[in-house]
């Protein structure tokens, strides 16, 4: 066992390096996909003019602008599309290679990112006859994760599979202070579910590691801890509404374990398994939004957002394993801004058009990017509508398509065995896309106030 607890050190710093990115619309590893009507204009003005109870998630404050009591059920088909490109890894092994650099063996990886379904439910009503409290609660998944490798991969020193859950119960409260002026907040109790697994190179393989004699580390936690949202809303005369919310980070303790197994060919202990307890701290961002929306006539509503996110909380990841060994992964994520522009336009009286544009700046940077965080600044083009079906009942429809920009990965893992070590260099660049469909149904409740 002493040679599996001797990987620990090294194997967590690279294997729990970047867990937590998505590969869905947001940069980073933020999901913001959590409102149908909001994703028809890339969320531009979602803080601000959220046309459903979905606002519990963007913006509280919003519900004391519904007419009525409102349940919103939504979903959201993510097709991510990665493409890694290799351009010269290597590895140095002190037995396999006699200490020489020789070209890491392995493939592209194929297409790690699955089709993912993310769906979110809202439900809001107000508590005085006046309209002016509201109590409303929110189900979403605002955080998530989920890819894995072919096993020849290139990249598999850096990563093979990675699973991330956030599940999000948002009770929340909206009060009109004033004609003018409406505050919300809102708790968010989190449930977080991580997995991730590493290929263990063998110093010991002839010519290089290979994948037939890799072993491997399964690291895994889970936790639910409490953080909370608040917002408000402005009214800038009849026709302008100014938003501002603010999202405080969550910071999960996981706990769980850290499977091993050592690599087939290391003499003795070949293919040993071993298990230890453990936690890893996960401090997720905070993020400050504000949006506006301008009612040009009684057709067109012109939307427009700034968002900051903190992304510098996820500057390292702490690791604790029971056994006494600690590991800290720099992360070295920088804070991002994010900027979008939409519109609205009234066709029918039943019948609304929306589309919207969004420039969402990646947090990761040169030197720290990894194959787990396939991520770049992203550019996004979305349309949709929203039709009424009845006095009670309306449609939204939403599609987007998001452009991931080409970027660098170059990272260096070193792993001991025993006396002995690798040493693998992983170059190359990532780019992708993802394209999104969403389908939601609104149910207004009797008769508006």
């Amino acid at each position: 066992m002493q040679y599996a607890y001797r990987l620990t050190a090294a194997i967590i710093a690279c294997a729990c390096g970047a867990v937590l990115p998505s590969p869905a619309g947001a940069s980073g590893f933020y999901i913001q996909e959590q409102s149908v009507s909001g994703l028809g204009t890339a969320f531009a003005g979602a803080v601000a003019d959220t046309q459903d109870a979905s606002t519990i998630f963007y913006n509280p404050a919003g519900m004391t602008a519904l007419d009525r009591a409102q349940f919103v059920a939504g979903t959201n088909i993510i097709s991510p599309n990665f493409e890694f490109k290799n351009n010269g890894s290597s590895v140095s092994t002190t037995v396999g290679t006699g200490g020489g650099t020789v070209a890491l063996s392995g493939g592209t990886g194929g297409d790690p990112f699955p089709t993912a379904l993310v769906p979110n439910i809202y439900l809001a009503a107000p508590l005085s006859a006046n309209k002016r409290l509201w109590a409303g609660i929110g189900i979403s998944a605002p955080f998530g994760l989920a890819n894995e490798y072919n096993d020849d991969f290139v990249g598999r020193y850096d990563s093979t599979e990675n699973v991330l859950k956030i599940i999000d119960v948002a009770p929340s409260l909206a009060y009109a202070v004033t004609p003018w002026l409406s505050l919300g907040f809102g708790l968010d109790v989190q449930y977080a579910d991580a997995k991730l697994e590493t290929a263990v190179p063998s110093p010991i393989t002839a010519g290089g590691p290979v994948p037939g004699t890799d072993g491997m580390t399964d690291l895994s936690g889970k936790d639910t801890t409490m953080g909370f949202n608040t917002g408000a809303i402005i009214a800038a005369g009849d026709n302008t509404r100014i938003g501002l919310h603010y999202r405080q980070g969550v910071s999960h303790t996981l706990q769980g374990r850290l499977i091993t197994r050592v690599p087939s060919d290391v003499p003795g202990v070949g293919g040993t398994v071993s298990r230890v307890d453990g936690g890893a701290e996960l401090d997720l961002p905070n993020m400050v939004s504000t949006g506006i929306s301008h009612k040009m006539n009684d057709k067109l509503t012109l939307l427009g957002s700034v968002n900051w996110t903190e992304w510098s909380n996820f500057d390292d990841i702490p690791v604790q394993l029971a056994n006494g060994t600690f590991s800290q992964s720099e992360q070295n994520y920088k804070n991002t801004w994010s900027f979008a522009a939409g519109a609205r336009y009234q066709a029918t009286p039943d019948l609304e058009l929306k589309a919207g544009l969004q420039f969402d700046a990646t947090p990761s940077v040169d030197g720290f990017r990894s194959t787990r965080v396939p991520d770049g600044d992203r550019t996004w083009v979305s349309g949709g509508a929203a039709y009424k079906l009845s006095n009670s009942w309306v449609l939204d429809l939403a599609a987007t398509y998001v452009d991931v920009s080409e970027e660098d990965i170059n990272l260096t893992h070193t792993v001991a065995i025993g006396a002995n070590s690798t040493t693998s260099t992983l170059q190359g660049s990532t780019e992708g896309s993802v394209g999104i469909f969403s389908a939601a149904l609104r149910y207004n409740f009797d008769t508006p106030y």
